[in-house]
């Protein structure tokens, strides 16, 4: 099965294998994302994950300003976890922030080993921040 370029082989070995899409409204990934199914949920402000037909990663990300992103949340699959997809997902969020002009990520977690891991500086009490610098 092949989308946009990419192909997904019946068992992916690399993150980068698990193409990323804009969900369709029938695939809003409420469990995934902790999201409340009652309320309406922009969903251009998620991507989605997906092996086969099945949404197994997603994130939300949301413009706080002009020059700052913020990553609302991020899931991943219980099944899928400990691959890598979660740190794909994270740089793909990351990259279309810096592609909107975004110069900074911020983030509220308390898995801040995750984030520290791929940049990311505490800059409160479960709030981290990686700065993004213009080429």
């Amino acid at each position: 099965m092949a989308h946009r370029g990419t192909t997904i082989t019946s068992d992916p070995k690399h993150p980068r294998e698990y193409p990323i899409f804009r969900p369709r409204p029938d695939e809003c990934p409420y469990d995934l994302l902790a999201l409340d199914p009652s309320q309406t949920v922009d969903l251009d402000t998620i991507r989605v994950s997906k092996h086969g037909d099945r949404v197994i990663a997603a994130y939300k990300l949301r413009r706080l300003s002009a020059v700052t992103y913020e990553i609302e949340r991020l899931g991943v699959a219980l099944s899928y976890r400990h691959q890598g997809l979660g740190s794909w997902l994270l740089a793909h969020a990351v990259g279309i922030a810096e592609s909107k002009g975004g110069r900074e990520v911020v983030v509220n977690s308390s898995y801040c080993g995750f984030f520290g891991r791929l940049g990311f500086e505490a800059i409160a009490d479960h709030e981290l921040r990686l700065a993004l610098q213009p080429e």
